[in-house]
């Protein structure tokens, strides 16, 4: 369950991601992130990666000027019969602030069955306000065999010098399979409303479903995925509170004799929080070079069509990435 750059606009900062929550990743191109300790803590391999990527933002109104972000990543991962460890780090620019992140993501697998994972995520951006967000994740996950049941609860916190100060929790449950070639997981999270709304930090409360599933057919990988999240914009708010997120995405992997593939895709996602609204259908395309061991690819995604509060916006974005796996 392979996700794509993320291109929506920088204004909407919670992200609709929910693939490879439950069950490890199992794309051919073995540097997919997982995205949970949950996933984490039954994965088994060995890899090393690293990205560079562009984006340009512009809404279509007059005066307005074109926002340029670029982000370098460098992430991979360890295992062996007992332990996983996987760890990421990325630095970007937009418009000259500088934001970085870094996390640490680790399982340990008790037996067969019972597998344990922690979660360490910080971000910051160096603007006026000089914020920091920290996640801290904990989840277990038992293996019934061709099925496999996760849970996790994630602290996540927020801080700047503009007054801001305070967390919200999350839990995540799901249920999920990686039998016969086939992944597939579907699942809920719960976000409790922030702990301190009078300190900056007003968060609602809100409900999510996903699903997401990935299946080889001889040549050809299929990756899809969907979510939607609702409840309200902020713990204080009464009119337009509203909060709702949904998201589609699919994409095909066809390999091209031996050594090179191409992946296009599709994606769709419609973003409601209070009196923000954007939408956008955006197309996206991979070509890339996959043989001993070693996965590069150049990826490009378009927005076909975008619209933020009213106004419509272009969008574009591209990366190289180049992995080796161990």
């Amino acid at each position: 369950m392979k996700k794509m750059t993320g291109i929506i606009a920088m204004a909407v900062l919670s992200s609709a991601a929910f693939a490879n929550t439950i069950v490890p990743e199992i794309s051919r191109d073995g540097k997919t992130k997982n995205d949970s300790a949950i996933a984490t803590s039954q994965q088994m391999r060995t890899f090393v990666a690293g990205e560079y990527g562009m984006e340009t933002f512009e809404l279509d109104t007059t005066g307005s000027t074109e926002e340029e972000t670029t982000n370098m990543n460098v992430y991979g991962g360890w295992s062996n019969k007992m332990i996983t460890v996987e760890a990421d780090f990325n630095m970007g620019d937009e418009d000259d602030v500088d934001f970085d992140s870094y996390g640490v993501t680790a399982g340990y697998r008790i037996n067969k069955q019972f597998a344990l994972g922690l979660g360490y995520t910080m971000a910051s951006v160096d603007n006026a306000s000089d914020s920091e967000e920290s996640k801290i994740e904990i989840a277990g996950s038992y293996n019934m065999g061709d099925l496999v049941l996760g849970a996790s609860f994630a602290i996540n916190s927020e801080e700047d010098n503009a007054g801001t100060d305070g967390s919200y929790n999350v839990l995540t449950l799901g249920v999920g399979s990686n039998a016969n070639n086939m992944s597939w997981e579907a699942g809920l999270t719960y976000d409790l409303e922030a702990d301190e709304p009078a300190d900056g930090m007003d968060r609602g409360s809100r409900i999510g479903l996903f699903a997401g599933m990935t299946k080889v057919v001889n040549n050809i990988e299929l990756d899809g995925d969907i979510s939607y999240t609702t409840g309200d914009d902020t713990a204080t708010g009464t009119a337009n509170n509203d909060y709702t997120d949904l998201s589609l995405r699919f994409d095909a992997e066809f390999l091209v004799g031996k050594m090179f593939y191409i992946t296009p895709g599709l994606s769709y996602r419609d973003v409601e929080a209070g009196t923000f609204e954007q939408d956008q259908i955006a197309l996206s395309g991979d070509f890339g070079y996959r043989a001993n061991k070693f996965d590069a690819n150049f990826g490009i995604d378009y927005t076909v069509s975008g619209e933020q509060n009213g106004t419509d916006y272009d969008d574009m974005a591209w990366n190289i990435n180049v992995a080796y796996l161990f």
